[in-house]
């Protein structure tokens, strides 16, 4: 009489499965086992990197591949060691980074106080870093909006994306890694989010350039005339026909432009490292504010009203 076929009762009875049913049963309940022995999110890139780490520890490969050939004993030992293989590497990484990249992707950090050695010690430069001022608009790893009530110092990130300036997506490395910012060692993915930081935690151009008159001086001019607060009301001022609030708009826009363009010409200094000192060029908060303002051959802005805004 020959043997029972197995039909795949997977759930019911997953020992017989696994002693009678073919390499893709054992993959099949392979990928719940990990799913349950890792907690986390399957589609997470932590969940990619454990599981990566996990199979070549416990010789999955291999396992895959001789199943077929195995005989129910040797499915049952080799099992046992994909299952101790699971446990010992969750265990292990269980409460620290495995830099898997995923927070890097989502957006490069905001600068907190301890950050300031990373600019001490040069691991940070101007080139690195921008200021978020007061009344920039924001967005959050959840995607909502805010706008800032307190300025920020962040690190750059890669154009046209969210990624980190540091991260290299390549090679699933940081730059910087052991020296990374502070928001990047309080991010652990593993557990519960970290809470947001303390209003007073958050570094800003003050900690940086106070003590130094010539800076501090140009960067205060710089925010008494191009406060975005004012400008926003101006724009509004615009819109409900006073025509007079052009000229704050306009006062605003060519204090701006000129002031990048000296420290560019007589201090060398690059654009990003102007947008460290001053923020972004008021022309870009304006465009996410719907205008497009364009300096034209004459020296002068023109500031007109973006297609499809209200």
């Amino acid at each position: 009489m020959s043997a029972k076929k197995f039909l795949g009762k997977i759930r019911t009875d997953p020992w017989e499965a696994l002693a009678r049913g073919p390499r893709e049963v054992m993959v099949s309940l392979w990928q719940e086992y990990l799913g349950e022995a890792m907690g986390v999110d399957p589609r997470s890139r932590r969940a990619a990197v454990l599981r990566r780490e996990i199979e070549e520890a416990a010789g999955f490969k291999q396992i895959e591949g001789d199943w077929p050939h195995l005989i129910p004993e040797e499915r049952a030992a080799a099992w046992r060691r994909l299952m101790a293989g699971a446990r010992e590497a969750v265990r292990a990484g269980q409460e620290e980074c495995l830099r898997c990249g995923e927070c890097c992707e989502k957006g490069s950090p905001t600068l907190l106080a301890p950050d300031l050695a990373l600019l001490a010690e040069e691991v940070l430069n101007w080139d690195d870093v921008y200021t978020l001022r007061i009344g920039e608009q924001v967005n959050s790893r959840e995607g909502t909006v805010t706008t800032l009530q307190e300025e920020r110092l962040k690190v750059r990130e890669v154009p046209g994306s969210r990624q980190c300036c540091f991260y290299l997506a390549a090679t699933n490395t940081c730059r910087i890694y052991e020296k990374r910012p502070e928001q990047c060692r309080r991010q652990e993915c593993w557990g519960e989010p970290a809470p947001p930081p303390e209003t007073g935690e958050f570094l800003h151009r003050g900690h940086l350039f106070e003590r130094v008159p010539e800076v501090w001086e140009l960067i205060t001019a710089h925010r008494q005339r191009c406060d975005l607060a004012q400008v926003s009301r101006a724009l509004a001022d615009l819109e409900e026909g006073r025509e007079e609030a052009g000229d704050l708009l306009f006062d605003a826009l060519h204090f701006d432009h000129y002031l990048r363009q000296t420290l560019r010409e007589d201090w060398q200094l690059s654009e990003a490292a102007t947008e460290l000192l001053l923020g972004r060029p008021l022309p870009e908060f304006l465009r996410s504010r719907g205008y497009d303002a364009t300096l034209g051959p004459e020296g002068t802005f023109r500031l007109t009203r973006l297609e499809g805004r209200e």
